[in-house]
């Protein structure tokens, strides 16, 4: 028997909501899983992701974006307040960085820098080096495990070869050398002309005693203008390092 017509709109309000209900959810948990569109032609998702690091995308909070293609307002914008004086206190190996209103470890501005720009190198890398000062995943001011902003920048730009060769780095020095191939392999896959993809990958290398893989690395980045001597020096330390 056909609804009457009242019944009828109060059903087919019913099945409307339940439809946007459905697509707002699935439209969420896409998000929350990093599963943007685009992302899914540039790599499998096959990346470990814990539940304790937290949605990419959370409401009302800027970000993220992506850092290689950010422009320089919108990078000042965050790093200007949250990252420039942090980085210069990590620096000098400062436990604060002074504002005017009040004092916060490096880390604190360093994971604000990461929300908003989850492959920020230089962030990613301030990071990775202050869990090995303080012997911990997560060190003073960091509101997320250090691993937990590998596994974001990853899932985010799965195709930047930087946050690779820094992610085999963060798992080389905590001797995971089998984790450490899987990021390094990718950085070959991928390719780059940057030279510090080609640092961090040689003193990944290093970290696990791979030092054929580590020379090789080594060479490409002093031939794309790399210049300080540490890295030659550590594997002439070895006696691996030759002309």
């Amino acid at each position: 028997m056909p609804l009457s017509c009242p019944y009828r709109r109060k059903f087919l309000q019913l099945i409307f909501s339940i439809f946007l209900s459905i697509i707002s959810a699935s439209s969420i948990a896409a998000l929350n899983q990093g599963s943007y569109p685009d992302w899914a032609t540039r790599w499998p998702a096959e990346e470990q992701y814990d539940a304790d690091c937290r949605p990419l995308w959370i409401p009302n909070k800027y970000g993220p974006f992506e850092y290689r293609t950010t422009n320089s307002e919108d990078r000042e914008l965050v790093e200007g307040a949250h990252f420039s004086l942090e980085y210069q206190a990590y620096l000098k190996g400062q436990k604060k960085s002074s504002r005017q209103a009040n004092e916060l470890p490096p880390a604190a501005g360093f994971g604000y820098t990461l929300w908003a720009f989850p492959n920020q190198p230089l962030a990613l890398a301030a990071m990775e080096d202050l869990g090995i000062r303080h012997k911990t995943e997560k060190p003073p001011g960091a509101i997320l495990r250090i691993h937990c902003w590998f596994q974001r920048a990853v899932r985010f730009a799965p195709d930047d070869e930087l946050v690779r060769a820094l992610y085999g780095y963060y798992y080389a020095r905590r001797g995971m050398p089998s984790e450490a191939r899987v990021q390094l392999e990718k950085v070959v896959f991928l390719g780059s002309s940057n030279s510090s993809v080609y640092v961090y990958s040689a003193f990944a290398y290093i970290e696990i005693k791979e030092y054929e893989k580590a020379l090789e690395a080594a060479k490409t980045a002093y031939q794309l203008g790399y210049s300080l001597p540490g890295l030659r020096n550590r594997l002439k330390q070895a006696g691996k390092w030759h002309d």
